[in-house]
C-alpha cells in the first residue's frame, strides 16, 4: 500500500519536473509561486479594503449631509405671539403658512421713543420662536434682514442715562407718557444661540425691517440649526413674508 502512494504522489510531481531542469529549480519555483500568490492576496486585501472604505466614507458623507440638510426633522419649531386680544397664539410651522397679526402699539409711532435721535426701520413683532423634541443640546437662530429683540422694564430714572441704554443695546423705549414703567427694546443681534432647557430664559422677538411705509422686506430667512446631544446637526428655514396687516412664517 505504502509503495502505491508513493507511486501516486511520484505521478503527481512527474508533471511538474517536467518544467523544471533541477531539484533546486522545482524549490524555487515553488517558492515563487508562493510569493506570488501571498502577493496577489495582500492586493486583492488592500484593494477590498480600500473599496469598502471609500464606500463607507461616501455613506457617511450622505448621512452626514442628510442629517443637516434635512427638511423633514426630528424637531418641531412652534411661533408664539399675543393677539390685540392678549390671547397667546402659537402655531407649529410647516410648509403652510401661519400668519400671526401685528399688535397695532408696537406700530403707533407716537408711542414709540427714540433713545438714540436715529430710529430703525424696524417693525418691533411678540412673534418668538421655540423648538420642541428629544435629545436636543442647543439650537442656533440666524436672520439674514432683521434683528432678534429682547423687552425690558425700564424705569423713569432708567431713561435718565441714555448712554447707559445706548451701551445695552437698548435704543427704543414704548410706553405711555407719564407712567413710572415703561417696555425697552433691546437689540440681540441677528443670530443668538441657547440651550434646549433654557429657552424660557430667552423670550428673544422678531424685529423685521421694512421700507419706511411698514411693507417689510423680500428675502426674509431665518436659519433654524438644531444640535444634538449625540453630535449630530440639523436644520431648517423659516421664510418671514407679510400678509396684510400680519406677517407669515413657513418652512422653506
Amino acid at each position: 500500500m505504502k509503495d502505491k502512494i508513493n507511486q501516486e504522489l511520484q505521478k503527481i510531481e512527474i508533471p511538474e519536473s517536467l518544467h523544471e531542469k533541477s531539484k533546486s529549480g522545482v524549490n524555487s519555483a515553488k517558492v515563487e509561486r508562493k510569493k506570488r500568490m501571498f502577493n496577489k492576496s495582500t492586493r486583492v486585501n488592500y484593494k477590498k479594503w480600500i473599496s469598502v472604505a471609500s464606500v463607507c466614507g461616501i455613506l457617511l458623507a450622505i448621512i452626514i449631509s442628510t442629517a443637516f440638510l434635512n427638511n423633514n426633522a426630528n424637531f418641531v419649531i412652534t411661533a408664539y405671539a399675543l393677539s390685540d386680544d392678549s390671547d397667546q397664539d402659537n402655531k407649529n410651522l410647516s410648509s403652510e403658512k401661519a400668519v400671526f397679526e401685528l399688535l397695532t402699539k408696537d406700530r403707533v409711532d407716537g408711542d414709540l421713543i427714540s433713545v438714540s435721535g436715529d430710529e430703525a426701520n424696524l417693525i418691533f413683532t411678540d412673534v418668538l420662536l421655540k423648538i420642541t423634541g428629544e435629545h436636543i443640546d442647543s439650537i442656533a437662530y440666524t436672520m439674514s434682514k432683521g434683528t432678534f429683540i429682547e423687552n425690558v422694564a425700564l424705569t423713569a430714572k432708567d431713561l435718565e442715562n441714555s448712554k447707559r441704554l445706548i451701551a445695552e443695546n437698548i435704543y427704543i423705549i414704548h410706553g405711555v407718557p407719564g407712567s413710572d414703567i415703561y417696555e425697552g427694546i433691546k437689540e440681540i443681534g441677528n443670530t443668538y444661540s441657547v440651550k434646549y432647557n433654557e429657552q424660557d430664559k430667552y423670550e428673544y422677538k422678531l424685529a423685521i425691517p421694512h421700507d419706511g411705509t411698514s411693507v417689510i422686506s423680500n428675502g426674509i430667512i431665518i436659519e433654524v440649526i438644531v444640535k444634538y446631544t449625540d453630535g449630530n446637526v440639523e436644520q431648517q428655514e423659516i421664510v418671514v413674508t407679510q400678509e396684510s396687516d400680519s406677517i407669515s412664517l413657513k418652512l422653506n
